[in-house]
C-alpha cells in the first residue's frame, strides 16, 4: 500500500512538473513600429570624433585631472547641439554635473536620461590607434570613452537635437543628467539627486549605462538578448592586516606577518558567501529561461525544486553567472616589506566585495573576519555602499522600455538581470522607483572587454542604433 502510495506521489509529482514545464512559454512581445526622424551617419562622423578627442580623464587624486579638458568638453556641446541648449533649461551642479530639463506639455510622470562623459586612464602604448585622437576608419569611431559613456551621451543629444529642430515638444519633463566625476564615485550626481529630491522632482523613469544586448551569456539561449539591469550590486572596498614587531629576515619568526596573512586569505576564499536568488536574477530567469530548450527550460520553470542544481550550473558555466547568485570576494592587493631581508612590521591586502541585496556592509565585514580566522586581524572599510534595491518591473516605465527595445531591435529577447558593476544610477533610487541600467547598444564580448580597456571603439551601425533608441524613447515620454 505504501508503494502505491509512493508511486502515486511521484507520478503526480513528474505530471506537475512536466505541465508547469509546457506552460513555461515567451511572453508574447508584440509588434511596435515607429517612425522617427533622421540623424545622418554624416552628422555623426563630424560630431562624435570632437567629444572623443577631449580628454576628460577622472583620477582620484584631483590634482592630476586637467579640468580645462572638461571646461572645453561643456562649451563644446553648446557649440555641438545649440538647439538643446536654447530648448532646454540647463545649469551645473557640483563640480562636474549638468542637468537639462525639457519641459513638457503638460504635468505628468517625468524621465530622467543618464550618462558621463569623464573616462578612466588609458595606457597608450597598448593601443593600435590613439586613444584620444577621434579617429573614424573602417566606419568605426576610436577613442577612450566611445562605449563608456561618451557614445550613450551623444546618442542621447542628437537625438534631443534633432526632435528640437523639428518643434517636437515631449508631452512630460524630460531631464538629461551628466556627470564628469562617475568613475571615481564623484560628487555631482549625488549632488544632482539631492537639488531634484529639494524641488520634488519623482521622476517614474531613469536610465543609465548598464546592460546591452549580448549573445552567448546565458545557457541554452541562442538568439541576442537586450538585459536591462534591474538592480545593482552593493560595494565594499576593504582593508585587512596583520601587524607586529617586524626585524631581520635572518632571525624570522616561525610564522611570519606575510605567511599568516596568506593564510587568512586562503581561508577567506575558501568560505565563499551563500548562493541566493534575488529579485532581479529570479525575473531574469523568468523571462530567459522561457526561451531555453526544453531540458533547461524544465529547470527554470521548476526553481522551486531546481535552484541547487542551476547554482550548479551558473557556477560551472562562468564567473558572470555565478557572481549574479553570490556576494563575490576578490583579493586584489598585497602588501608587506619593500626589502627581502626585511621582516615587516605590517602585512596588508585588500579587498573588493559586490554585495547582494541580501549582505549589507556591516554583515560583510562579520564574515570576512569570522572566514579569515586568523587572531589580530583587523579590518577597514575603504569605500563602501549598499545594493540598490530593485526596480518596479510592474511600473509603466519599464514596459515603455521593452516596447522601445522591440521598435528598435525587434528580433532580440528582452530580459532584467542584475548589475554587477556600480553605476551613479544608484543614488537615484532614493526618488524613483523605477532606476534601470541599460546601454542601448549591441555590445560583444571582445567589445565589452574594451570597456576600461585596450582599443576601445564603436561601430557607426551601432552608435545609430544608439541614437534610434533614444529618439523613440524620447518621443513615447
Amino acid at each position: 500500500m505504501l508503494y502505491i502510495l509512493g508511486f502515486a506521489m511521484l507520478v503526480t509529482l513528474v505530471l506537475f512538473i512536466l505541465i508547469r514545464t509546457l506552460l513555461f512559454r515567451p511572453y508574447p512581445t508584440g509588434n511596435f513600429h515607429t517612425s522617427i526622424p533622421t540623424v545622418t551617419s554624416e552628422r555623426l562622423q563630424n560630431t562624435f570624433p570632437q567629444l572623443l578627442r577631449c580628454r576628460t580623464i577622472s583620477h582620484d587624486n584631483t590634482s592630476l585631472i586637467d579640468f580645462q579638458e572638461f571646461e572645453a568638453f561643456k562649451q563644446l556641446l553648446a557649440t555641438l547641439y545649440p538647439k538643446v541648449f536654447t530648448t532646454c533649461q540647463h545649469e551645473e551642479i557640483g563640480p562636474t554635473g549638468l542637468l537639462f530639463l525639457w519641459p513638457g506639455k503638460e504635468p505628468g510622470p517625468s524621465t530622467i536620461l543618464m550618462a558621463h562623459y569623464d573616462v578612466v586612464p588609458v595606457e597608450e602604448e597598448f593601443w593600435t590607434k590613439p586613444a584620444f585622437a577621434g579617429l573614424f576608419e573602417d566606419n568605426t569611431f576610436w577613442g577612450r570613452g566611445s562605449l563608456d559613456t561618451k557614445g550613450t551621451l551623444c546618442a542621447i543629444l542628437e537625438a534631443a537635437e534633432c526632435l528640437a529642430a523639428s518643434g517636437f515638444q515631449p508631452k512630460h519633463d524630460l531631464y538629461f543628467s551628466f556627470s564628469g566625476d562617475e568613475e571615481v564615485s564623484g560628487p555631482s550626481t549625488p549632488a544632482i539627486v539631492q537639488i531634484l529630491k529639494a524641488r520634488g522632482v519623482k521622476p517614474e523613469l531613469v536610465l543609465d549605462e548598464g546592460g546591452a544586448i549580448v549573445e552567448n551569456i546565458f545557457p541554452g539561449i541562442k538568439q541576442s538578448v537586450a538585459v536591462v539591469g534591474s538592480g545593482e550590486k552593493g560595494y565594499l572596498d576593504l582593508i585587512i592586516d596583520l601587524s607586529g614587531p617586524g626585524g631581520h629576515s635572518s632571525t624570522p619568526p616561525q610564522h611570519s606577518l606575510v605567511g599568516r596573512l596568506a593564510k587568512a586569505i586562503v581561508n577567506i576564499e575558501n568560505k565563499p558567501f551563500q548562493t541566493c536568488f534575488t529579485k532581479p536574477v529570479m525575473a531574469m530567469l523568468n523571462n530567459l529561461g522561457r526561451y531555453a530548450g526544453l531540458g533547461l527550460r524544465l529547470v527554470f520553470a521548476n526553481l522551486w525544486l531546481f535552484k541547487p542544481l542551476l547554482a550548479s550550473i551558473f557556477h560551472k558555466n562562468g564567473c558572470e553567472l555565478d557572481a549574479m547568485i553570490r556576494t563575490t570576494i576578490a583579493v586584489t592587493t598585497l602588501s608587506g616589506s619593500q626589502a627581502f631581508n626585511v621582516m615587516p612590521p605590517k602585512a596588508s591586502a585588500g579587498i573588493n566585495l559586490r554585495l547582494l541585496d541580501v549582505n549589507t556592509v556591516k554583515e560583510a565585514v562579520e564574515h570576512i573576519k569570522k572566514s579569515a580566522a586568523t587572531p589580530g586581524l583587523t579590518c577597514t572599510i575603504v569605500e563602501s555602499h549598499e545594493a540598490s534595491p530593485p526596480a518596479n518591473l510592474s511600473s509603466p516605465a519599464w514596459h515603455c522600455v521593452r516596447r522601445i527595445i522591440t521598435a528598435t531591435w525587434p528580433e532580440v529577447i528582452i530580459s532584467p538581470y542584475l548589475m554587477l558593476a556600480a553605476t551613479d544610477s544608484r543614488h537615484y533610487c532614493e526618488i524613483c522607483d523605477c532606476v534601470l541600467r541599460f546601454s542601448a547598444m549591441r555590445l560583444s564580448k571582445a567589445e565589452r572587454d574594451m570597456i576600461h580597456g585596450h582599443d576601445e571603439r564603436i561601430k557607426l551601425e551601432n552608435l545609430l542604433g544608439t541614437v534610434g533608441f533614444f529618439l523613440r524613447l524620447m518621443m513615447s515620454r
